[in-house]
């Protein structure tokens, strides 16, 4: 938590000066009760109506000027806590940036979600608060104490013992809500996280006629919700009538006693209306802090899930850290051992390569044994779940192996840093992932500083000039997010132009052309083979067609490595290439 402080720089003097104008207003209010004794003590039994205007032009005096620190408090505490906000927020988003892979699986996207854009705006709230009170009450608290004993010591009792309930009230309220506030935003998360699932794959959801299900599931997490937060309300709804209960027969035993001092002429009748008055000023401050105790326990419940993230360890640049549940693991030092070696002339090389996902209780990969030589096609093929893309993974280092070693050509790869391993690698993901803008903009995520030229040469390689040109805008044409406002096979084709345009040694096509017939598919492996031949390409795909030509391929099944080589020889003596190839090939036929 301590880590949070650091977001108060820029905005210091006025995080101090936001408590210190109310701290003032709080010193001006408690001197309003002491007006009033002078008034009714001396001012009205003496009739002087110059003297009465005096005191009541003070006590407008004393407001206006109080009233002028309460609003530059508010100013200052406003602004300190927004800007705090602004600079933890642009810091976890940093951050979250640069979490591993890993890490984003164990805290997952829709929970990271709500701590960046939730749990921020409740800390500005708590701080906001937090800025407005914790010299404010406390002041007016114990000053009204001190006061009141000023005026009758004997009265003082009733003050105290007042205070002590109400804290115990408030520290009660703290202890049994925060559990519940904690349950509260990780059943956000998952709202969130399912929301956002529902509204990625609604196509998906109407085509199998499942929206009641979706439903259904939404209105029961919602339920959930609910009533995790009504009975954190059920709680606090307790705290007005036992606060007012407290206050109530304080100011009952005040006035009971003060009215016997009276009588015996040990107390005047202003003394008793100035004790009320502080009586009441106590009730006031901690009315609010009672109120206030839900939203500023929810923006401590938020800072510490802020700060969980921010304390994290972030994804080294060096391949000899592994981050693990923010520890490195030194027993898997050699899963990452990229020492230079001999490779003759491959790329990469897998060795005894076994990986398991953090949040898995068993290995999805198994024993991989394979090299990849420079400047081939390399095909990997396989049932769904047989860990196609994990091996692809692995390849970026966006995962590391559980065990066994990936070795990299020290002669083409830096081997000593994610950064410069990942600029030597083009990527089309299975889950293509274009951004709000236009096609120009998207293409130059491949290469910033690439010329219009470059960029319709790679449109031209990837198949996608001919539906490009035909757009009014051209390059400038609008791209919706996720590029929805394209068909399947235009997306594809627009993800691996912007790969294309990349300068790399190695392309990764992760079943980048599943949404493409025949034709193009094959268009576009030909011009790879022609004028791309100095790059490695690996290649996922579901079909044995677009693998025909390719070096070599791997075949997986289950997590297992069941067959290497080329088409001809896999066809030879590989099972389950020979099954995957025969389902394809009586499909085509039919």
């Amino acid at each position: 938590m301590k880590k949070l402080l650091q977001y108060f720089h820029g905005y210091r003097l006025i995080s101090a000066l936001a408590p210190l104008f109310k701290l003032i207003e709080a010193l001006l209010e408690l001197t309003v009760p002491l007006i009033v004794v002078q008034i009714i003590d001396f001012v009205i039994p003496s009739d002087d109506r110059t003297l009465l205007i005096y005191y009541v032009g003070l006590m407008f005096l004393v407001a206006l000027i109080s009233l002028g620190f309460s609003i530059s408090g508010q100013f200052f505490s406003a602004r300190s806590a927004v800007g705090f906000t602004k600079n933890l927020t642009r810091d976890l988003y940093e951050k979250t940036l640069s979490l591993s892979q890993s890490a984003v699986d164990r805290f997952t996207p829709g929970s990271l979600v709500t701590r960046i854009t939730s749990d921020t705006f409740q800390i500005q709230n708590g701080l906001n608060i937090f800025f407005r009170l914790f010299l404010r009450s406390p002041f007016i608290v114990f000053g009204s104490l001190i006061m009141a004993a000023q005026i009758d010591i004997r009265m003082t009792i009733y003050f105290l013992g007042m205070i002590i309930v109400l804290s115990a009230i408030i520290i009660g309220i703290i202890l049994i809500t925060t559990p519940y506030q904690n349950e509260i935003r990780q059943k956000f998360d998952r709202l969130v996280t399912d929301t956002q699932e529902q509204m990625q794959g609604f196509r998906v959801i109407r085509a199998f006629r499942q929206e009641k299900r979706e439903r259904d599931e939404f209105k029961e997490l919602n339920v959930d919700l609910t009533d995790k937060q009504k009975r954190t309300g059920y709680i606090t709804i307790l705290t007005n009538p036992l606060t007012f209960a407290t206050i109530n027969v304080t100011l009952i035993l005040l006035i009971w006693n003060g009215a016997q001092f009276v009588d015996e002429g040990t107390l005047t009748q202003g003394q008793v209306v100035a004790l009320v008055n502080y009586l009441l000023a106590i009730l006031v401050e901690l009315s609010k802090l009672v109120m206030q105790t839900i939203r500023l326990n929810r923006g401590w419940v938020s800072a510490r899930r802020v700060a969980n993230v921010l304390n994290y360890q972030s994804e080294s640049d060096a391949f000899h850290y592994m981050m693990t549940e923010d520890v490195v693991d030194e027993e898997k030092e050699e899963a990452i051992d990229h020492s230079p070696v001999v490779m003759d002339d491959a790329s990469f090389s897998f060795e005894q390569v076994n990986f398991q996902y953090p949040t898995s209780e068993k290995n999805v990969l198994r024993d991989l044994n394979f090299s990849v030589k420079q400047n081939e096609l390399f095909g990997i093929i396989g049932g769904t779940g047989s860990g196609k893309s994990t091996i692809l993974q692995l390849i970026e280092s966006i995962y590391l192996p559980t065990t066994g070693r990936i070795v990299y050509n020290p002669e083409t790869f830096d081997v000593h840093s994610r950064r410069a391993l990942r600029d030597r690698i083009s990527v089309v993901s299975g889950k293509v992932a274009l951004f709000k803008g236009t096609i120009r903009s998207n293409l130059l995520v491949g290469k910033e500083d690439a010329t219009e030229e470059e960029m319709w040469t790679a449109l031209e390689d990837a198949q996608a000039s001919s539906f490009v040109e035909v757009l009014e805008e051209g390059l400038d044409a609008p791209v919706a997010a996720f590029g929805r406002n394209f068909s399947g096979g235009q997306r594809q084709r627009l993800t691996i132009a912007r790969a294309l345009l990349k300068p790399s040694e190695i392309l990764i096509l992760d079943d980048a052309t599943s949404a493409l017939d025949y034709l193009t598919e094959a268009n576009l492996l030909n011009t790879l083979a022609e004028k791309y031949d100095e790059r490695t390409i690996i290649m996922v795909s579901q079909r044995t067609g677009s693998l025909e030509n390719a070096d070599n391929i791997l075949v997986m099944d289950a997590g297992n490595q069941v067959g290497l080589g080329t088409h001809e020889e896999l066809l030879e003596d590989n099972t389950v290439y020979q099954e995957i190839y025969n389902s394809q090939l009586v499909t085509e036929v039919e």
